[in-house]
């Protein structure tokens, strides 16, 4: 058997013949006239663009999002990003599809991230905070799924256990930034590990990460925050101003109206959770964008959506 083709692996001039699951797929006009294929190809070593200008619609109807399917086509490399251009395509059984050659994964063991996970619950310090981290994360069903769920569906840490190593991350910096500016720690460290839990039942998917129907039609913020606050609810004498606050990082982590944030931080705490949600966000992002084609000796990454801007890859 032929060793399988990587994303992370593929180098422009060769041609390749190898399966792949579809992430997007977008049916574009060219500047002429007719039509040609974007698709999002992907495997568990990340993402590659690929390309149809012949035979368009007959391929996008093989390129079903979710799918796994056969390409065959030539990489080629545009702009300083790798690129695929699609020849061929056919469909894969899924009754014969490993899902873990195409789900990406964190390359940290997740049961490692879930004991640096428990770790931070056991140094709170606020009796009443503790309570309420043990009760939701000794929850079987909120195990379960915290340890294999993405932080996202496209954007960073959009990748199996991605949610995880998110939190542990976030959780990690939290600890300190809280000290350093004189902070709530318990209160910080609380609201960075709720503040994505609505994700474990936003997003799911075999193959590929896509949106449930209670991620469409309430967002994780919405589904974390009944969640949180039923569960305050279960827990006797639990102080008024503490569940107040907690509930407000939960909804104002987004930071701005216009992403989604049901309020802006109007605590310092808040504040802080937002500022290192998105920090570590987007410090993952450029991670993400300096290691998208593998091994290249280009000083420049790819575009990277998610920054709107290309990434200075050389490292001192």
């Amino acid at each position: 058997m032929a060793e399988r083709k990587w994303v992370n692996t593929l180098k422009p001039g060769t041609d390749i013949e190898e399966t792949f699951v579809v992430r997007t797929r977008d049916l574009r006009q060219r500047r002429g006239s007719g039509n040609y294929l974007a698709v999002t190809l992907g495997d568990r070593t990340g993402e590659v663009m690929a390309l149809a200008w012949e035979n368009v619609e007959h391929l996008a109807k093989i390129c079903e999002p979710g799918s796994v399917i056969l390409i065959g086509g030539q990489v080629q490399r545009y702009q300083g990003r790798t690129q695929v251009v699609v020849r061929r395509a056919e469909a894969i059984d899924p009754q014969v599809v490993d899902a873990g050659l195409y789900v990406r994964a964190s390359s940290v063991d997740p049961a490692i991230l879930w004991q640096k996970l428990q770790a931070f619950i056991g140094d709170v310090k606020e009796q009443n905070l503790k309570q309420l981290l043990f009760r939701i994360f000794s929850d079987p069903e909120v195990k379960r799924l915290f340890r294999v769920a993405p932080a996202a569906k496209t954007m960073h840490h959009a990748f199996r256990s991605g949610l995880l190593e998110h939190t542990v991350s976030a959780a990690a910096a939290a600890r300190l930034l809280a000290e350093h500016y004189g902070l709530h720690q318990d209160l910080v460290v609380a609201g960075v590990m709720l503040h994505d839990l609505g994700k474990i039942w936003e997003l799911g998917g075999k193959n590929s990460i896509e949106y449930t129907d209670d991620g469409r039609l309430l967002g994780h913020i919405a589904i974390e925050v009944l969640y949180v606050d039923r569960q305050i609810g279960e827990l006797k004498e639990f102080p008024a101003e503490l569940r107040r606050q907690l509930l407000h990082i939960l909804l104002a982590h987004h930071g701005e109206y216009e992403y989604g944030s049901p309020r802006r931080p109007k605590t310092p705490e808040a504040m802080l959770v937002h500022s290192i949600d998105n920090l570590d966000a987007r410090l993952a992002g450029m991670f993400e964008a300096i290691e998208a084609d593998g091994e290249t000796d280009e000083p420049w990454s790819g575009y990277s959506k998610m920054l709107e801007r290309n990434v200075y890859r050389r490292r001192l």
